[in-house]
């Protein structure tokens, strides 16, 4: 048994995997199955089974959770590796566009200190910031072991709709939040916080871990509002603009966001996007391969999923593509393994549309440095960009091998082209810890 586990199992209740997931989405919650039911939608489960396809890669399966729960069981009975969000969704696909309702805002917690002589350091100092209000951290509804780290779960009393403005506070409230969490008090990763979108999928609770054990959970506190987690912050990380599912009708939404109504529901337009050149893709994939660091491959895996839904690139082949890099991004020290793939391919969301092409440098660490179009249009300038740097540069050397861009450039490059920003914006912006942002925003 880890340390975690036997640290929860002195404080706290286990829970069946079928009771948590009833608490977390009550009776009533999804459709029932085989029936429509208009205003009704369904959990999917994402599952990596151990059965190769021709190109050797896993099949992956994707599960509807109706009403019943009864999907879980099947699931549960198998040793695969599988992945649910707290999120109600309409269709088949784990889509943020098709996202409809946020039952619990979740947590990913890694790296806990722990010594031989204070083996339950970490976890202890997190319950006692929990426990002490005049810490930054909630009380979570239950807290789950999932192998060599944790899971919080905040499960709301009534589920969030995910209104694209709501989803858009939610991920500043849930970023300021994380960084509490991997304090360096509590975990040994805190230089390397792992920022992760509100619509991440997490093990399900009763499947096996990478370490061969169960996913297990625990009832640590009552369910929240977004009031009570609101009261953890200040304004400018607070969700205020959002309802519970019983309070608001499509028609008051209409009143509420207008604009909203007529552009999605009304003219059924969708967000702002635009199309890459399907080499865009190829480019990266190749590019990733050798210019990946340690600390970086998650996010080199997920923008290589962005990358894939701006081409118009298959999830089937973005899979193979991104299980195919395992075997070269995996180290002994330090292992890459399917639930970090899995976790990237979260990027493949049309949410992540127009995520700006600066952040991807900075997520991945590797430079993507951006056209200047001067007045063309998209086609005509990638043509005559394109033309000019194979001239110019005839055997490929045009490829950017002088390394990831420092630090200090990062925030004095986000300085100037935000000259009115404070140093919350770029520390949330970036994703830099907040002592490297203070430490360079005066250097030139």
């Amino acid at each position: 048994m880890s340390y975690l586990l036997d640290y929860l199992y002195q404080y706290f209740d286990e829970v069946s995997y079928k009771e948590f997931y009833r608490d977390v989405f009550p009776v009533g919650s999804f459709e029932q199955k085989g029936v429509f039911e208009k205003g009704k939608y369904n959990g999917i489960l994402v599952e990596v089974t151990n059965e190769k396809l021709n190109s050797g890669k896993p099949r992956v399966l994707r599960h509807t959770i109706t009403d019943d729960l009864e999907k879980l069981d099947e699931v549960v009975s198998r040793d695969n590796f599988c992945l649910m969000s707290p999120i109600s969704y309409a269709g088949k696909t784990r889509d943020s566009s098709m996202a409809r309702e946020l039952y619990a805002l979740t947590f990913d917690l890694d790296g806990l200190i722990s010594t031989d002589k204070s083996p339950y350091s970490g976890i202890k100092e997190l319950f006692w910031q929990i426990e002490n209000t005049d810490y930054r951290i909630p009380k979570p509804t239950y807290v789950v072991s999932s192998g060599t780290g944790l899971h919080l779960y905040y499960v709301f009393e009534k589920p969030i709709p995910l209104f694209e403005n709501v989803l858009e506070q939610l991920e500043v409230y849930k970023r300021k939040l994380t960084w509490f969490l991997w304090h360096d008090s509590i975990s040994t990763l805190h230089d390397k916080i792992q920022y992760e979108p509100v619509c991440q999928g997490f093990r399900v609770v009763g499947t096996i871990t990478k370490t061969g054990e169960r996913v297990r959970a625990f009832k640590t506190g009552p369910k929240v509002t977004m009031e009570y987690m609101n009261s953890y912050y200040p304004d400018e990380f607070q969700v205020k603009e959002f309802t519970y599912k019983s309070d608001l009708t499509l028609y008051q939404a209409k009143e509420k966001y207008p604009e909203w109504y007529q552009e999605r529901i009304i003219e059924k337009k969708p967000k702002n996007t635009w199309i890459f050149n399907r080499r865009v893709y190829d480019r990266w994939l190749q590019r990733i391969q050798t210019e990946y660091s340690v600390g970086h491959r998650y996010w080199c895996v997920w923008v290589l999923a962005v990358t894939a839904m701006k081409c118009g690139v298959s999830l089937d082949e973005l899979e193979r593509d991104a299980f195919g890099l395992i075997e070269r991004f995996n180290k002994d020290e330090n292992p890459f393994t399917k639930e970090d793939v899995l976790a990237a391919l979260e990027g493949y969301d049309s949410a992540w549309f127009t995520y700006p092409v600066e952040k991807m440098a900075y997520r991945s660490d590797i430079p993507i440095e951006k056209n200047k179009r001067n007045g063309r249009k998209q086609e005509q300038h990638i043509k005559i960009m394109n033309a000019i740097r194979d001239i110019e540069h005839p055997n490929g050397s045009w490829i950017n091998k002088n390394g990831a861009p420092t630090k200090q450039s990062i925030v004095q490059k986000w300085r100037s082209e935000h000259p009115e920003g404070k140093k919350a914006d770029c520390i949330r912006d970036t994703g830099l810890d907040k002592k490297t942002v203070y430490k360079w925003w005066l250097k030139k």
